[in-house]
């Protein structure tokens, strides 16, 4: 038992886990949350359908190691219960990244535009938000075509509800690559707040920021 939590330590300690273990200590300072330990407990389900385990096995011996009270001992405890996922995840990570796009597509209240791109609306304030979904493991002219593709669909979608004022993109693409988003005719907002990174991209440790484009813009420019 000793020889093996050496060994665990010794690979939490490695590069290519830091940031699953940023990722754990995430879940231990937010383990009062139950909605937060809900979505991990569904992400855990996926991940272990893929590696062809038993999440309910998983998830109980997970929920054992939350008790634990020092931060050291849980992420040494949870590494270890989750170890087989962590490896074949970064084996082969095209297969979980095709997993978390059809869950953040299938998420309430998310409509899927094309394979990357979805939206939300808030029609209190009149607001349209569009997501890229995960996709480091597709091509990037792949990714430009996707989004494309998907702004052209909401634009048609949009033609017909007037209730839509303005249409915004919240995205690490608009940090990364702000010239992307002006080019497609959106105004470059600035940094997120940590109170909106909080609520929208909870353990995204990347760059996030915002950018608008209004209705009837967006509508001259994506109809055609």
């Amino acid at each position: 038992m000793e020889e093996l939590s050496q060994q665990t330590q010794i690979e939490i300690g490695d590069e290519k886990y830091k940031k699953y273990t940023a990722y754990l200590e995430n879940i231990f300072y937010n383990k009062d949350k139950p909605e937060e330990l809900e979505k991990f407990y569904s992400e855990i389900r996926d991940l272990a359908n893929v590696a062809g385990l038993d999440s309910g096995i998983l998830i109980e011996k997970f929920k054992l190691s939350l008790d634990l009270n020092s931060l050291e001992d849980f992420v040494s405890s949870a590494f270890e219960i989750l170890k087989d996922i962590i490896n074949l995840n970064i084996n082969h990570p095209e297969i979980f990244e095709r997993m978390r796009r059809e869950r953040i597509m299938q998420a309430k209240g998310n409509i899927r535009l094309s394979e990357l791109v979805y939206y939300d609306v808030d029609l209190e304030h009149g607001v349209a938000r569009i997501h890229i979904a995960p996709g480091k493991d597709i091509n990037p002219i792949l990714i430009l075509r996707s989004f494309r593709e998907g702004l052209k669909k909401l634009a048609k979608e949009l033609e017909e509800d007037e209730r839509i004022k303005e249409i915004k993109a919240d995205s690490w693409i608009v940090a990364s690559n702000p010239g992307l988003l002006e080019k497609a005719g959106f105004v470059i907002d600035g940094p997120i707040t940590d109170e909106e990174r909080e609520r929208y991209f909870s353990g995204d440790p990347r760059p996030i920021s915002k950018s608008h484009i209004n209705r009837e813009t967006f509508l001259e420019k994506y109809l055609n």
